[in-house]
């Protein structure tokens, strides 16, 4: 269980790494198509598609560690209302319940993916770049998050603690 759990935080780590470099390269794309307007008079006709394409995998690739280290928006009210045995309870059913709505929306990536690559379904914008691949990005961020929704919840079944860089755990090793 625990190769499994260090597996997943791995991975997740790795998802946020590649988060940060796609959003450098989605700023590089954004300063080329302004700086090619201003000084060419020329447009990169593809720059704000794939742009928005690389924000969108960014977002995904680097949820499943933004979970972990719980830097994620969560509503302490109820659970700071409740003694520590209630409040594990309700975190473990919310937990269990996302990551099933989690799961489903990694499902639906995954199959809107593959249905793309099938029909080999095109962007209706200049660059009529194949989608597939890009939604299979998203789809592995997806992944991602879901399988640190499960390692959340298979935390809190053992008692250990949930969350990274918090009072409760420490930071995650690089190594």
């Amino acid at each position: 269980m625990r190769a499994w759990l260090d597996g997943i935080d791995r991975l997740s780590l790795w998802g946020a790494r590649a988060a940060c470099w796609l959003i450098v390269a989605m700023l590089a794309l954004i300063v080329a198509e302004v700086a090619s307007r201003k000084l060419l008079g020329i447009s990169l006709e593809f720059a704000w598609e794939y742009a928005s394409y690389l924000l969108a995998i960014s977002f995904l690739a680097g949820s499943g560690h933004v979970l972990r280290a719980g830097f994620h928006v969560r509503v302490h009210l109820a659970l700071n209302a409740l003694g520590p045995r209630r409040a594990r309870l309700l975190d473990g059913v919310a937990t269990a319940f996302t990551a099933l709505v989690s799961g489903f929306f990694a499902y639906a990536l995954l199959r809107l993916a593959y249905m793309s690559y099938l029909d080999q379904t095109r962007s209706f914008l200049p660059s009529n770049s194949l989608l597939w691949p890009f939604q299979a990005l998203f789809a592995l961020g997806a992944v991602v998050l879901a399988l640190q929704f499960a390692a959340r919840l298979a935390r809190i079944a053992l008692g250990e603690p949930t969350e990274q860089g918090t009072g409760d755990a420490p930071l995650v090793s690089t190594e």
